[in-house]
């Protein structure tokens, strides 16, 4: 992973060039409103009771879109855009991962969650996976599996090392599996891999993180098969209007209507399953 970002890193600076005067704020597309709408947003609940922002001016700024998390990063790399603003959760990932970034700043907001979505002709099945969510949260699953993928998540390369085992085997016995059910449901579920480690997929192309590891859980619980597939984030609800897949790793959603600005009005929402409340902003470190 980390040579994967410094090599990406490295072509997007030998490509692009920088622009000029206006500093620009990159965001994963938001469905159902424009970067600059979006970003008005964010700005004015700086202003509000609850919301703060640590470091930074953006009262000048401009915002743009990405469909995809390493779009943004290369955009970031080549001066498209002067930072990212992500879930703290990612910001720190890429922070382990690679030495290309700095924080500049963080923003606070009130609750945000994750949730999986649905189209609204499978509430059944919403129904289902919230019950699942539900004994989960209830019996600290969710708590115990946060830990272990997104807490204590990339593993330190030195535990490797220190007790001599092979790195790359390692990760092969850390890859999350899923149990198979003969003549129980199929379930298609889209991953889009941009919010690393929750939903992620590792540098051999498979499904992992935090996400992935719940949905095995909610198969086994459910007693269904999981069949993953992957899509860019700003193709999440087209994956579900055209039927490529039954449900979608993440949507935002908060308990402000004004936020909730991710799925559109054919999509339904399950249960929370993981709730944040910071932003972290991250730009290129020249140094």
């Amino acid at each position: 992973m980390k040579k994967f970002l410094c090599t990406l890193t490295l072509l997007a600076l030998l490509a692009g060039t920088s622009h000029a005067d206006t500093d620009y704020v990159g965001f994963l597309a938001r469905l159902r409103t424009t970067p600059d709408e979006f970003f008005q947003l964010m700005r004015n609940s700086w202003a509000t009771d609850g919301w703060s922002i640590l470091g930074g001016d953006h009262t000048t700024s401009k915002a743009r879109f990405y469909d995809s998390l390493a779009q943004m990063m290369m955009a970031l790399s080549r001066g498209d855009i002067d930072e990212m603003i992500l879930p703290d959760f990612v910001a720190e990932y890429l922070l382990k991962a690679s030495p290309s970034y700095t924080p500049c700043c963080m923003s606070s907001s009130g609750q945000m969650s994750l949730c999986f979505g649905f189209m609204k002709t499978r509430n059944n099945l919403r129904e289902r996976w919230n019950s699942a969510l539900v004994s989960m949260r209830n019996d600290y699953t969710l708590a115990g599996l946060f830990q272990k993928y997104v807490k204590n998540f990339p593993r330190d390369e030195s535990y490797d090392y220190i007790y001599g085992i092979n790195a790359r085997k390692r990760r092969r016995q850390d890859r999350i599996t899923f149990e198979r059910f003969p003549g129980g449901q199929t379930v298609k579920v889209a991953v889009t891999g941009d919010l690393p480690p929750v939903d992620f997929v590792d540098e051999a192309g498979f499904p992992a993180g935090y996400s992935t590891a719940v949905l095995a859980e909610i198969g086994r619980r459910l007693s269904v098969n999981i069949d993953m597939i992957q899509v860019e984030a700003g193709s999440r609800t087209a994956a579900l209007v055209s039927g490529k897949c039954d449900v979608v790793l993440w949507y935002e959603a908060s308990k402000l209507a004004e936020w909730n600005l991710d799925a559109g009005e054919d999509v339904i929402l399950s249960e929370p399953y993981l709730e944040w409340h910071t932003f972290m902003h991250l730009r290129f470190d020249e140094d």
